[in-house]
């Protein structure tokens, strides 16, 4: 049976990818973060503004370590190493000083750290390292791009205007400011005269709060035709329907992703984690439960665990033995309670990046 030429040049797309990731190759981070905004090629200046951003993020969680050494003739040399987050290691590359200059020793860890910082990756990419690592990667708590879906998320209402703006790895305020100030489409354009400039003066004009790295406007024109023929022909139930102007028709959040999710468009993974549940699967049965399975609801409730609570897995794991002890039908164990201590906080509290309390 053949396969669907989109399924197919998708397949190519991940293998691709997995061989981009396990290419032992040195090369820099500048690079490295190019290789990824090169996808769908979005406007070279504002590639150029999201690598620039990323260079002062990352920049900011660095920890450096010098050891002095000593070569084979006896004399003293100095070898940088660059710690980022405890997650990657880089090494100085110094014929291109600075952070986007240093050397990336690992694609996949590497891929790992700069996952929080930019809102856009190609689908492939993400299947690629899942693929490779056997892990999936994970927005941490401290994460500006958690923090900015996170907020998108608690509106009860998004206009067909935002819809399009989070489907297409946008901020919908920086669409706005930069369709309002016509100096800033000529500073866009892909021109390659005076492109410094350009920059400069892109990233003087932007307000602070929207040096974000949320532009992505190629794939909101991409977008804007299906979005706006799916609220003009009555896709999915709006709250507000205006066909004089589609953008400022509403609808709800879980609605308006659910409906790109069956079109297949690729917005941030991060949305089903607040709009839709992570596992499609039908559950075996919605009244089945466990002895175990209702412990760790009673200790989520009596610890007040969240995402933004993560107690300490060795206070969990404390609770769990006193139940397990008092509990007839369940026999007494170490090894279980740790086990379900863990179950119940988030993979990323065992990384060490999680807030806790207690």
């Amino acid at each position: 049976m053949n396969k669907p030429f989109a399924q197919k040049l998708h397949e190519q797309d991940v293998e691709s990818w997995k061989r981009w990731l396990c290419d032992p190759s040195p090369i820099s981070v500048l690079q490295g973060v190019d290789d990824i905004l090169s996808h769908n090629s979005p406007p070279s200046v504002l590639k150029e503004m999201q690598i620039r951003h990323l260079g002062s993020k990352l920049k900011e969680n660095i920890l450096f370590a010098r050891p002095s050494i000593r070569n084979e003739d006896g004399f003293e040399k100095l070898e940088d190493i660059i710690k980022v987050d405890n997650i990657v290691t880089l090494l100085s590359n110094f014929n291109t000083p600075g952070m986007l200059g240093s050397t990336i020793k690992s694609r996949p860890q590497f891929l790992k750290l700069i996952y929080q910082f930019l809102s856009y990756f190609p689908i492939a990419l993400l299947k690629a390292y899942t693929e490779i690592t056997g892990e999936k990667l994970i927005l941490d708590d401290l994460s500006e791009v958690r923090e900015f879906y996170e907020s998108c998320t608690k509106f009860d209402l998004w206009t067909g205007h935002e819809l399009c703006a989070y489907l297409s790895h946008c901020d919908p305020e920086v669409l706005d400011f930069i369709s309002e100030h016509p100096e800033a489409q000529d500073y866009i354009s892909d021109d390659s005269k005076n492109r410094n400039f350009r920059l400069d003066k892109l990233e003087i004009l932007l307000p602070k709060k929207f040096s974000r790295i949320f532009l992505r406007p190629d794939l909101y024109e991409k977008n804007l035709s299906l979005v706006k023929a799916a609220i003009l022909g009555g896709a999915f139930e709006l709250i507000h329907a205006d066909r004089d102007n589609w953008a400022q028709s509403t609808l709800k959040p879980r609605k308006g992703l659910e409906w790109a999710r069956q079109k297949g468009i690729d917005y941030h993974p991060v949305l089903n984690e607040y709009l839709l549940t992570l596992h499609t699967e039908p559950a075996i049965s919605s009244t089945y439960t466990t002895p175990y399975l209702e412990m760790m609801q009673e200790v989520i409730r009596e610890l007040e665990i969240t995402r933004k609570n993560q107690s300490k897995k060795e206070a969990i794991a404390a609770v769990f033995e006193r139940k397990l002890a008092d509990h007839k039908e369940t026999p007494p164990s170490q090894k279980l309670a740790d086990a379900m201590a863990t179950l119940v906080r988030l993979p990323e509290s065992q990384q060490g990046r999680a807030k806790y309390k207690g």
